[in-house]
């Protein structure tokens, strides 16, 4: 798996760019090599063709000094064992056969092996009045010598390329991340938290980009009015069933207290503290996404300020935390009731013990909420994070599925992640947020 940090647009245009320019200079250099042994082929054909001729008649294991031949030319009765490559057909030894065939040499084979960095050529030659016979020396070099100037030539090529490819890179994935940043933050703010994105990315990008951004901006603000209009219409009804719920509350407390009335009153005050909590969970739901997050808060004390509200021996409910830890961009009450709904939801649809653990790793905290339930279904559990989504297994349980929702609200405007796990038979919710820089 790649690094986050290496895995962006950026580098791997960068990347890329590089490369691309590299393989067209490899290729652009082996063409050149190519051409080069072409040219050269027929020169130093016409320049070997009379020694070639002599060293034809040779006595065998005679050697012929010949100009540019390390150790001169050397004749053989037959071609020795061990690697070599035919390199006949050849466009420059075509061109170097050819040369000597006109200097009345015919070479009909011509092999190259290879000791280490040094070449030998052998042509199998025949010479007009003579026998034909192996002829080798060490060849003139394939490739060009490597020259100082050629380090320095390549390393400032490399970085004259690799500030062009930076600036062409980042030019491109600049307007990419500012939308990036947008979107970022705009996914992690409340509902009154952000008006959307306020500035459209700048004529410098590209067209597509801008138009990207120009369809974000309307959807985002929709978005907004959606989610600000049924903020305001749960608000509104919550606060407003509110007052006939005291009020039918009141009346039945103050009904004769009879034989006769004691089971409608317990029915009646049961329903409405059922209709009561419905209301403060809306409220609870609608506060979690528009409460202001300008605070530092101890999400180690909160957690024991969370747990210590359920009143639980240390059996059913216990707590596993470092003295301090602290959390940037949140509030108080938010990260309280967060951990609250996470141990509430364990409690009534998992087994005890209940184990709260709070975690520290480099960039991020950590906070575990663990039991010995069934846990959930095979399938996931991502559609319980949505709001009045219930597990069949909780259908029969007090509740309004709201829970869940409110802790993915909350997780998700802390710019964290909240995530479900299974190991060693126990069920666990894993809330990972970002600490105090």
């Amino acid at each position: 798996m790649i690094p986050k940090r290496f895995d962006s647009l950026f580098l791997r245009l960068l990347l890329a760019q590089v490369l691309l320019v590299g393989s067209a200079l490899l290729v652009f250099g082996a063409l050149l090599v190519v051409e080069r042994n072409q040219l050269m082929a027929p020169q130093y054909a016409h320049m070997l063709a009379p020694k070639l001729a002599l060293a034809a008649r040779m006595p065998a294991d005679a050697r012929m000094p010949a100009y540019g031949v390390v150790e001169g030319i050397r004749r053989h009765a037959s071609l020795p064992e061990g690697f070599k490559l035919n390199v006949s057909t050849m466009p420059a030894v075509l061109d170097f056969s050819r040369e000597l065939q006109l200097q009345g040499v015919t070479a009909d084979e011509v092999w190259i092996s290879l000791q280490g960095t040094q070449s030998t050529l052998w042509v199998h030659a025949k010479v007009e009045g003579a026998e034909p016979v192996w002829l080798s020396g060490y060849a003139p070099s394939l490739f060009p010598h490597w020259a100082p100037r050629m380090t320095v030539a390549v390393l400032l090529l490399s970085a004259v390329l690799a500030l062009v490819s930076r600036s062409i890179a980042r030019r491109i994935t600049r307007p990419l991340s500012q939308l990036q940043e947008r979107m970022h933050a705009h996914a992690h703010a409340g509902i009154q938290g952000s008006e959307g994105p306020s500035t459209l990315l700048t004529s410098q990008a590209p067209p597509e980009l801008i138009e990207i951004d120009r369809a974000y901006r309307l959807l985002a603000e929709r978005l907004q009015r959606n989610e600000r209009e049924r903020a305001l219409l749960l608000a509104g009804v919550s606060h407003d069933l509110r007052s006939p719920l005291s009020r039918i509350r009141l009346a039945a407390e103050m009904l004769p207290e009879t034989a006769e009335n004691a089971l409608g009153v317990s029915a009646i005050t049961r329903n409405v503290d059922n209709a009561d909590r419905l209301t403060a969970s809306f409220i609870e739901f609608i506060r979690a996404g528009v409460v202001e997050l300008s605070e530092q808060v101890d999400l180690a004390a909160a957690a024991r300020r969370a747990v210590a509200a359920f009143d639980r021996p240390e059996a059913e409910l216990a707590l596993r935390a470092p003295p301090s830890l602290c959390l940037q961009n949140a509030h108080g009450l938010l990260v309280e009731r967060l951990i609250i709904n996470l141990v509430d939801n364990a409690l009534k649809h998992g087994r005890p013990p209940v184990l709260v653990e709070i975690r520290q790793d480099a960039e991020s905290a950590l906070l575990i909420v663990s039991d010995h339930g069934p846990g959930l279904p095979q399938d996931g559990g991502k559609h319980l994070l949505e709001a009045f989504a219930r597990g069949d297994a909780s259908r029969n349980l007090p509740g309004f599925g709201l829970g869940l929702a409110i802790a993915q609200q909350t997780v998700l405007r802390l710019q964290g992640e909240l995530s479900f796990d299974r190991p060693d038979g126990r069920h666990q919710i894993q809330v990972r947020v970002p600490l105090c820089r």
